[in-house]
């Protein structure tokens, strides 16, 4: 039988992975609305993206919000929690979603963040679905 890779204590390397990139998921996903917010009131800068300051508001509470909720349920990944697993997968989800949201809605949106924003939800989704990591979380009772 092969030995699993350690991360964190007895958290196997890819869970310690997708806590941390949780956690910058969620740092990130704070900036971005930080930014949304700084610029919603320069309407030079709003016409170049073809938006107004009440959608990148919007935008930029949700993104704030949805960043620290992502903070916070990244920190129980590294308690064990399965009820924190469940919820990063459907943050995750609904980060993307905003993403996809904000490409559609806002024009001008820059794809590239939004590209990346998904790809590390993608990312975080997939690394909590592998087998070591359901073992590791349904054992904990």
């Amino acid at each position: 039988m092969t030995a699993e890779r350690q991360g964190i204590g007895n958290m196997p390397a890819g869970v310690a992975f997708v806590a941390v990139l949780a956690l910058l998921m969620g740092v990130a996903t704070m900036a971005l609305g930080g930014v949304w917010l700084w610029v919603s009131s320069d309407d030079a800068l709003l016409g170049e993206v073809d938006t107004t300051a009440s959608d990148a508001t919007i935008y930029g509470w949700v993104s704030l919000g949805l960043g620290l909720v992502i903070l916070l349920v990244a920190v129980g990944l590294f308690r064990r929690s399965r009820l924190s697993r469940f919820l990063v997968v459907l943050l995750m989800v609904v980060r993307i979603g905003a993403d996809v949201f904000a490409l559609i809605a806002i024009d001008g949106f820059a794809w590239v963040p939004a590209a990346i924003g998904i790809g590390w939800a993608l990312l975080i989704i997939l690394m909590l679905s592998t087998a070591r990591a359901t073992r590791y979380f349904l054992s904990h009772h």
